[in-house]
C-alpha cells in the first residue's frame, strides 16, 4: 500500500485529502505516513490489535447502557423519551459522519451515503422513531448479521486522532444498538414475513446500488468491480473475482438471514411420551 502524501489530523479537525483528486479509500489511509516514525501510533488503526478490542468492547458497553436506560423506563412514556434521543442522536451522526467524510468535496464513486450501512444508519433510527415493522425488520437482519462485519473486520486506517475513526464506531454502534433495543426493550422478534420485508428492502437496496456501481465503477454494498488500487475488505477479496463474487455475497447475505431468523422459527421437538400443548390444554 503506498503510503505518499498523508496527513495526520486532530480529532477535532475534518478529514483532509490526502492530495487533490485522490479517492476516498485513499483517503482512508491518510493516517499511515511514509515516514512511519513520524506519526503517532493514536493515529493509526491495525484490525485485530488491542485498539480493535477496545474499541468493540467500548461499543458493547455503550449499547448496553443504553438498553439497560430502556428497560429500566418506569413508563411508556419514559421509554419513549429514551428511544427518540437514540434516534434523534443516530440521525444527528449520520449526518455528521457524512460531511466528514466528504468535507473537500464529494468522490461520487465512494463518497456518496450508499453503503449499506449508511442507508442502515438512517433506517435505523426511524425505525425506532416510527415502529414501522418493514424498517424494523430490515434494521434486525441488517443489525445482526451485515452491521456486526464492521466490529469484526473493521475497513479502518485511522487512529483515535482523527474525527473518522469515531464517525465509524459511533455509526455502526448506532446500528447494532438500534436493533438491539427493538429486540430487548421493545421486544421485536422476527418471523417468517418479517425475512420477506427484509429481503424485499434489501432488493431494493440492491436495484440502487447495482447500476450505480456500473455506471461509476464503485464498490456501494461490496459488490461492485472498483478500479485497482481501492480498498476491498480481506473476506470480500477471498470470495473470488467480479462479478462472481457479487452473488458470492448476496448469497451469503441471504444465509446470514436464516440464520438470524432461525432461533425465532425453529423449535425443539417435544420429547417422546410428552403431551403436547394442544393436548395437555
Amino acid at each position: 500500500m503506498n503510503d505518499r502524501g498523508a496527513a495526520v489530523i486532530n480529532v477535532f479537525e475534518f478529514p483532509v485529502r490526502c492530495r487533490r483528486g485522490e479517492s476516498r479509500a485513499r483517503q482512508r489511509v491518510c493516517a499511515v505516513q511514509e515516514d512511519a516514525g513520524a506519526v503517532p501510533d493514536w493515529s493509526i488503526f491495525a484490525p485485530c490489535g488491542a485498539l480493535h478490542l477496545v474499541s468493540a468492547l467500548g461499543c458493547a458497553a455503550l449499547i448496553t447502557i443504553v438498553v439497560r436506560a430502556g428497560r429500566s423506563a418506569g413508563s411508556k412514556d419514559a421509554e419513549r423519551a429514551v428511544r427518540r434521543s437514540i434516534a434523534l442522536f443516530g440521525l444527528a451522526e449520520w449526518f455528521v459522519d457524512n460531511i466528514a467524510w466528504n468535507w473537500h468535496g464529494i468522490d461520487v464513486s465512494e463518497g456518496l451515503p450508499l453503503q449499506l450501512c449508511d442507508v442502515a444508519g438512517v433506517v435505523a433510527p426511524l425505525a425506532l422513531l416510527t415502529l414501522d415493522r418493514r424498517l424494523r425488520a430490515a434494521v434486525y437482519f441488517w443489525g445482526l448479521t451485515l452491521t456486526t462485519q464492521a466490529f469484526i473486520q473493521p475497513t479502518l486506517t485511522q487512529g483515535p486522532a482523527n474525527l473518522l475513526f469515531w464517525c465509524f464506531w459511533i455509526s455502526h454502534t448506532v446500528i447494532l444498538g438500534c436493533a438491539v433495543y427493538d429486540l430487548v426493550v421493545l421486544g421485536f422478534r422476527p418471523g417468517w414475513a418479517d425475512l420477506g420485508r427484509a429481503l424485499a428492502v434489501s432488493a431494493a437496496y440492491l436495484a440502487v446500488v447495482v447500476p450505480v456501481n456500473l455506471l461509476l465503477a464503485s464498490d456501494y454494498g461490496y459488490i461492485g468491480n472498483p478500479p485497482p488500487g481501492r480498498l476491498i475488505p480481506p473476506f470480500v477479496a477471498l470470495l473470488g473475482p467480479w462479478p462472481q463474487r457479487a452473488f458470492v455475497v448476496v448469497a451469503l447475505a441471504a444465509m446470514a438471514f436464516l440464520l438470524a431468523l432461525a432461533p425465532w422459527v425453529v423449535r425443539p421437538r417435544a420429547p417422546r411420551g410428552t403431551p403436547s400443548s394442544a393436548g395437555a390444554s
